[in-house]
């Protein structure tokens, strides 16, 4: 092999392992993107909860509210599971 040759493979190497996106092959399908979920019913209800703590008491910290909206949720779901 001569150099220049050489040079050029080395050259091509040094690009392919810089490059910072990943190839595919060349008949392969993206990855489909994850389905979000929607949200359950214990969401549902603590965010009922949440807001109606949060209009009777809007200046008590978030972390307080929630702490009392997780225990209302809990207490209003009881015989639903």
């Amino acid at each position: 092999m001569d150099e220049q040759k050489l040079a050029k493979a080395i050259a091509d190497l040094i690009s392919a392992a810089s490059s910072s996106t990943p190839t595919r092959k060349a008949g392969a399908k993206a990855s489909p993107s994850k389905k979000k979920r929607g949200p359950n019913a214990y969401n549902k209800e603590f965010s009922k909860q949440m807001k109606k703590l949060k209009k009777k008491h809007p200046r008590t910290p978030v972390t307080k509210l929630m702490k009392k909206a997780h225990s209302a949720t809990k207490k209003a779901r009881k015989g639903k599971r």
